[in-house]
């Protein structure tokens, strides 16, 4: 079973209204800490460009006493053999129930060029995961590890405690709100649109830029429904908000490092933390390692 964490999907999601400043690393402060933690936005993809941060992240990570991402991804399969089935589609329901002949033919054909054997289960999975799996599909794999996962493995390396915002559970639950068809409708777009590789290249350039302007205009283009935006975003950003605030709280140092999608303005995290009273600052130079202090 692949990695599973809703990071990877990066689709077009709402409340990327306002570009912040050009940052992917911001620094937490206030509330009467002690000392900052941080949040760093991130992509669960291998390609190079996703790791150009890297360098200044294991910096301020050897000042930190955790790292902390939306699942921890060093404990092994987060989906079990007993949770594989949440993946499926209800019994009696296949994917043809939800699109005509010829759009079945589409995706059908789609999904075969990109899933290879796995394209054998499609007809009897949740069309979420199938957008998400042609998604990771059009990414190029420079690394053997999304970045989500080597941050964490780092820092397991450095001795530091590896952390959960969420749990894998939570995420099935946050997909299984959302209206199968919404799910095939979305898939079908994503299939029909024929860009995937050509936006996941801009993306990635954006974020390799740390281009957080660019980033909002490039995911604003997309017409998710408001429901899946609620569920899969707005939603989450509170329970994580809420935990973050908890972790810190509780005298811990962290680098919380969660998908982009969830830091800018409209409901974001770095909004979120800031209602509670902290200081968000964009770090806009990197740091040389160590600079921050060691734990």
């Amino acid at each position: 079973m692949r990695t599973f964490t809703l990071a990877f999907l990066l689709l077009p999601l709402p409340g990327w209204c306002q570009g912040p400043a050009n940052a992917l690393l911001w620094r937490i402060e206030g509330q009467g800490l002690p000392e900052p933690s941080y949040v760093v936005g991130t992509v669960h993809s291998k390609d190079a460009r996703a790791f150009r941060q890297v360098p200044q992240l294991l910096g301020v990570m050897q000042g930190r006493n955790a790292i902390a991402g939306e699942i921890d991804l060093t404990t092994g399969p987060p989906v079990t053999h007993l949770m594989a089935d949440r993946l499926m589609l209800p019994a009696g329901k296949e994917l043809g129930d939800f699109f005509t002949a010829k759009e079945l033919r589409q995706v059908h054909k789609a999904l075969g060029a990109k899933m290879g054997p796995m394209a054998m289960m499609a007809d009897r999975m949740k069309p979420f995961f199938l957008m998400a799996f042609l998604t990771e599909a059009t990414m190029k794999a420079d690394s053997s590890m999304v970045l989500d996962q080597y941050l964490q493995v780092k820092a397991k390396e450095m001795g530091k405690e590896v952390l959960g915002l969420e749990t894998v559970e939570e995420q099935l639950a946050a997909v299984d709100a959302l209206p199968l068809q919404d799910q095939a409708d979305m898939l079908y777009q994503t299939v029909r649109s024929g860009q995937d590789e050509k936006m996941m290249d801009r993306f990635l350039d954006a974020y390799a830029a740390q281009d957080l302007g660019r980033l909002a205009k490039l995911v604003a283009k997309g017409n998710m429904p408001e429901l899946m935006g609620e569920k899969l975003l707005k939603d989450r950003n509170r329970v994580m908000a809420n935990r973050m605030d908890s972790l810190m709280r509780g005298g811990r140092t962290i680098l919380f490092a969660i998908g982009a999608a969830h830091l800018p303005s409209g409901g974001g995290v770095l909004d979120l933390l800031r209602g509670m009273g902290y200081q968000a600052t964009p770090m806009l130079e990197p740091h040389p390692a160590g600079v921050e202090g060691k734990h």
